[in-house]
């Protein structure tokens, strides 16, 4: 009879602490256990200290790296913080970025980096608010205000395209900026501009200026084409007008060649200099003595 009471206590106290137990967990209910890296709701995965690449032909042609990112499990995005990366579109061309965060779709290889600042070929650094890009393609571009320095060259403007394959950029609007060369520096503004890295060319389109130290120049286009570090030839198109020493010339196209320090003026060309106008076929102003050579020449002197 005893044996008996004590298991029926025992089985008392056994039921009274399980229902004391599911009380208290119904009771507290006991928060989640997370894993770090998944933050719920959002369907991504954190990683810290990440690296992205991709390969071309086996060969790695670009890569990124971020202190953080966001992997969506969703879809093929990726959110990065304090990123770094290089892109190789050719052999022997590097273009070196970073940025404060951006994105970047892994499938099609493009994205955005925002307060980007990118190093050309440790030749010219661009920054901008935020850069896009295509790997696949080669492209980046910009429609936010533009920064870039060099060694030759120093411009601002609004908008930028750079087509990193065929080495190329274009500024949209508001470009204005500085050509250094190894004799003289001359300043430029004009609306579009686009530079061609492989053929050393410069083409400045609409409402152009040109100056420098001998030569104040205006017109609709202009093409510098520069070799090492000087210039080797400027050539201007539509409404050309040049004053240097006093002398005012006026034509449709006007070629200055630097080495030989002369400007030939053709397409209805004139010049004025003290008082007289000179027309011909052509006009070729030197810019060391201001001499002027006018091929079958009309003269009218003004009163």
């Amino acid at each position: 009879m005893g044996n008996r009471k004590i298991i029926i206590y025992i089985s008392l106290g056994f039921i009274i602490s399980s229902l004391v137990l599911v009380l208290y967990f119904f009771i507290r209910k006991p928060e989640k256990i997370i894993h770090p890296i998944v933050e719920e709701g959002k369907k991504v995965i954190v990683f810290k200290d990440v690296k992205y690449s991709g390969e071309k032909k086996g060969v790695v042609d670009w890569a990124m790296q971020a202190k953080i990112a966001r992997k969506y499990l969703d879809k093929p995005i990726v959110e990065l913080e304090d990123l770094t990366g290089q892109y190789k579109p050719k052999d022997g061309v590097v273009v070196a970025f970073k940025g404060t965060k951006g994105f970047m779709d892994t499938d099609k290889e493009n994205g955005s980096v925002e307060n980007v600042d990118v190093l050309y070929k440790e030749e010219y650094r661009l920054k901008s608010a935020y850069m896009n890009f295509d790997f696949k393609s080669g492209i980046t571009m910009t429609h936010a205000p533009i920064d870039i320095t060099g060694t030759k060259l120093t411009m601002k403007g609004v908008g930028l395209t750079a087509n990193t394959r065929e080495e190329t950029i274009r500024v949209e609007r508001d470009v204005s900026g500085l050509i250094t060369t190894k004799k003289a520096s001359y300043r430029f503004e004009t609306r579009t501009l686009t530079h061609s890295f492989k053929k050393s060319l410069y083409i400045l389109d609409g409402k152009v200026v040109f100056k420098g130290e001998d030569i104040n120049l205006t017109c609709e286009k202009l093409l510098i084409y520069t070799l090492d570090q000087d210039l080797e030839k400027v050539e201007a198109y539509g409404k050309v007008r040049v004053i240097s020493r006093g002398t005012i010339a006026k034509s449709e196209k006007a070629v200055y060649h630097f080495k030989e320090g002369k400007i030939v003026f053709t397409n209805s060309p004139k010049v004025l200099k003290e008082g007289v106008e000179m027309k011909g076929e052509s006009i070729v102003y030197t810019t060391g003595d201001g001499k002027i050579s006018v091929n079958r020449p009309k003269i009218r002197l003004e009163k």
